[in-house]
């Protein structure tokens, strides 16, 4: 009996772990039981899944827009467009530009009217063999601006039997420089872009003094119809194949004085 002493503290420790870890394993049990329960109520609602891939499978980003290949961050690429045959009576060649730079001219084809954009670069090109008046046929699309209104793009354009497809000009030896010069004067009205920011002045003889948008809002408070200002900057020069429908002074400010104070621009 006095052998067997020692070894009963032992058998209680024994007792004691074996008891410990069955009241463990019944509290797991338990936990996976309750576990199941909850997950059969919505068993139902299959998990969504990647298109063409099983329940339950990993979520996946939605592909990039643009189609396949297009990567993130870059801008998607130019929709094909539907060419067509428009016939008509050029009536006459039109600036929307402050600059007064050819841009387009207007096509009558007799059952409608239509303003034809063209690259700037190419007015010469094609004041030179379509005069007002002529009968043409523009190759084209239709397409609406940023700014709701919709006109038709030319490709190409034949008249009297010669077809002229405008292309870059080459790039002169000699790129044209633009004169420096100071221009004074009363604003007599605020330009301002399609997002509605000021970016340019109209002084009273008509002069236009092109003005960063960012720097017009900083000046905000002194550009103002009424204002008396002085300009400097680079008058704008037509460039290699471009028109002027009427001669237009604009000025690409590079400093401007409002109240007696001379202010960078950049």
């Amino acid at each position: 009996m006095s052998h067997s002493l020692p070894k009963l503290p032992l058998l209680l420790l024994l007792l004691a772990a074996t008891a410990a870890s069955d009241a463990h394993a019944q509290q797991t049990r338990s936990a996976r039981k309750a576990a199941r329960a909850a997950g059969s109520t919505t068993a139902a609602v299959p998990a969504p899944s990647v298109a063409g891939g099983p329940a339950g499978a990993p979520q996946l980003p939605p592909p990039p827009p643009g189609g396949p290949g297009h990567k993130p961050g870059r801008p998607a690429p130019p929709a094909v467009q539907e060419l067509s045959d428009f016939s008509g009576t050029l009536t006459q060649y039109v600036a929307t530009n402050d600059e007064q730079i050819v841009d387009g001219f207007v096509l009558n084809t007799g059952s409608a009217t239509d303003t034809v954009r063209l690259p700037r670069h190419a007015a010469q090109q094609l004041m030179a063999a379509a005069k007002a008046g002529s009968r043409v046929t523009v190759n084209g699309y239709r397409h609406t601006g940023p700014d709701g209104r919709a006109a038709l793009h030319m490709v190409s354009l034949t008249a009297g039997g010669q077809t002229i497809k405008p292309t870059p000009p080459t790039p002169s030896a000699t790129p044209p420089t633009e004169a420096s010069t100071t221009v004074k004067g009363t604003v007599s009205s605020l330009r301002k872009d399609r997002e509605g920011r000021v970016n340019g002045l109209i002084l009273n003889d008509q002069t236009i003094v092109r003005v960063p948008p960012h720097a017009a809002e900083q000046l905000s408070a002194k550009l103002r119809t009424g204002a008396t200002i002085e300009a400097t900057g680079y008058l704008h020069t037509p460039r290699t194949g471009e028109v002027a429908l009427r001669p237009v002074r604009s000025l690409r400010a590079e400093t401007l004085t409002l109240d007696g104070v001379r202010f960078l621009l950049r």
